[in-house]
């Protein structure tokens, strides 16, 4: 067989086998051509990649950092009574206190007999027990919220249930509810997190968060294969809210589960 295999390469004309190594090494030119090109594709892939990370946690804190600035400005109005700032012995939410006013004295007729004075220091002492548990709501709700900024979500969902334990009429109530169910759900625990956005719409249905955690509720439908459920409340936050950013990612999200069939 080797002497077969010789005889017929010796046949060949000289020319042809010049030919044929020619368009070979063409071949592996264009082999190694393309083996280069792929690899710099993909080296392009894994650097956009990389930049949609970054810019994905960029946008996440940027949300996280202007939802905590409202939340702060939120409660950080002082207490009113009778549609007037409450100034004497009250504090501003988030536990800055305000001084008491002073009154200008009243004069008055010289007192014949013995006069009693009403101590007052149960007042003062219910406010600073007040600013107190204002400061330790704030701190608490603060240390959920930098877990969850630090991506820390199973520490975050425990931290924030916590504070929804201790504190369940707080200011911050309805923030910390919103924040678990988020927890949940960006570790797929879409039916806790589906049972969180909707104890914020049943608890809380005039917190600000109502509209997100809606379409919360529309992502997390879509996730456990709901398509029914998933379409009824991204539909109802466009008729909610239109014109709005929530409005265009329900949009979207609709769009898209059109285009796959679930509808």
């Amino acid at each position: 067989m080797a002497s077969l295999t010789l005889a017929i390469i010796v046949s060949v004309p000289a020319s042809a086998q010049n030919a044929d190594q020619s368009v070979m090494a063409n071949l592996v030119i264009q082999v190694q051509e393309l083996q280069d090109e792929v690899r710099n594709l993909r080296g392009q892939l894994e650097e956009q990649s990389r930049e949609l990370g970054n810019l994905k946690r960029r946008q996440r804190d940027q949300y996280l950092d202007l939802d905590q600035r409202l939340s702060d400005m939120r409660n950080s109005q002082p207490v009113t009574t009778g549609g007037q700032p409450q100034v004497a012995g009250s504090f501003v939410q988030g536990s800055t206190e305000l001084a008491p006013t002073e009154d200008a004295p009243e004069v008055r007729a010289p007192l014949t007999g013995a006069s009693t004075v009403t101590a007052i220091t149960q007042p003062l002492a219910q406010s600073q027990t007040a600013a107190s548990t204002a400061a330790e709501e704030k701190a608490a709700y603060d240390r959920a919220f930098q877990s969850l900024k630090d991506l820390r979500y199973a520490n975050a969902a425990e931290k924030f249930q916590s504070f929804l334990d201790r504190y369940p009429n707080s200011d911050y109530s309805d923030n910390a509810q919103y924040w678990l169910g988020e927890s949940y759900y960006v570790t797929r625990n879409y039916d806790i997190a589906l049972t969180a956005f909707q104890e914020l719409m049943d608890r809380y249905p005039d917190s600000p968060k109502v509209p997100d955690a809606l379409l919360k509720m529309g992502y997390t439908h879509y996730e456990l294969k709901q398509w029914d459920s998933a379409r009824a409340a991204l539909t109802q936050v466009q008729d909610s809210y239109p014109n709005t950013t929530l409005a265009r990612l329900a949009e979207s999200r609709l769009r898209g589960m059109r285009m796959e069939g679930h509808y």
